[in-house]
């Protein structure tokens, strides 16, 4: 007896494909601390982008040793839209490597990233 699709039911279908569909999740936002700042709105330009600037350029520049290049919110963007930056910087601690940047530094890049990191 050979299985096919026609053969399955279609409650059984659905729940693996509803299985599959609700592990396929970017990291960004579903693990990690809440926003714990209030009363302002933190942009990449304003508030942001001296921390990259100050923490991450020394790897992230274009000219390794890291990957990437963080110099310009476009170069950074598509490392937030993944959710790896929140994942690395926030969650897991483990950027950047020298452990330089002050808790006050990544809870301002967690709240501008759970507010849709804006950059200006």
């Amino acid at each position: 007896m050979s299985l096919t699709i026609k053969s399955i039911p279609i409650p059984v279908i659905a729940i693996f494909v509803i299985t599959l569909w609700s592990g396929c999740t970017k990291d960004s936002n579903t693990d990690g601390p809440e926003c714990n700042i209030s009363g302002i709105t933190l942009t990449y330009t304003a508030n942001i982008k001296g921390i990259i600037d100050r923490h991450c350029l020394s790897c992230h520049s274009g000219a390794g040793p890291g990957p990437d290049d963080y110099r310009t919110y476009e170069g950074l963007k598509p490392h937030l839209d993944e959710g790896h930056v929140r994942l690395r910087v926030v969650i897991n601690k483990d950027m950047p490597q020298n452990g330089g940047m002050t808790q006050a530094e990544r809870d301002s890049i967690n709240c501008w990233i759970l507010s849709g990191y804006p950059k200006q």
